[in-house]
């Protein structure tokens, strides 16, 4: 009887944490919009008009997503993602790596909405309230939205270790991540290494690529 309940618990443990991995990502970076966040404008030239789209922001390529559990067990899941960002509202598709849809993830002024590939949708008024639904927990990440633009928010402060060249920051602490990101286009990185130690002893490590042309 105490074996077949340890192995049914085992089970959902399991499941649990497959369900937790193929959400992590689009919850983490849902919380990069903020519904009363103020877009950041990408810097045009001077004398050019600043149109909407100057705060727009497209970005396609890969991720591959680590989570280290305490005790040595890791749990890890690759794929690729498209990031469409038009300054108001934001909608990540998220895909394996043969290409089946994993989910999308859409938040703005409406509020956000997380659909999984079979369907279920999950809805808060606020990125940051549907990353405490799906995970269970709050993790900071609302800095994502202007990392991946080259950028940092000024809220909390940001320890910056190094910058490039054009005085761009490529080595970062902030909100609990610490952030590497290099090869910048126009822009923004094209790669970037995120790692964080949650407060239960997880360590999550995220890396993104972007597709260049």
């Amino acid at each position: 009887m105490t074996s077949g309940a340890s192995c049914c618990a085992a089970l959902r443990s399991a499941a649990v944490r497959s369900r937790l991995m193929r959400l992590v990502l689009p919850a983490v970076l849902a919380g990069a919009m903020s519904a009363c966040a103020v877009p950041v404008p990408i810097p045009v030239p001077v004398g050019a008009a600043e149109t909407p789209a100057a705060t727009a922001l497209s970005r396609v390529g890969r991720f591959a997503l680590r989570v280290d559990e305490v005790g040595g067990k890791q749990n890890a899941v690759q794929g690729g993602f498209a990031w469409r960002d038009d300054g108001q509202s934001l909608v990540l598709d998220l895909v394996s790596p043969l290409g089946a849809t994993l989910a999308r993830v859409e938040a703005g002024p409406q509020g956000a909405m997380l659909r999984e590939a079979n369907g279920t949708e999950t809805h808060a008024l606020n990125p940051d309230a549907l990353v405490a639904l799906v995970l269970g927990s709050r993790i900071p990440v609302a800095g994502m939205r202007d990392w991946l633009r080259g950028t940092l928010p000024d809220n909390p402060p940001a320890t910056v270790a190094e910058k490039d060249a054009q005085g761009r920051p490529t080595a970062f602490e902030q909100a609990g991540w610490q952030v590497q990101a290099s090869q910048y286009d126009a822009s923004g990185p094209t790669r970037m290494a995120l790692q964080r130690q949650e407060p239960t002893g997880q360590n999550v490590d995220l890396r993104l690529v972007i597709n260049t042309p």
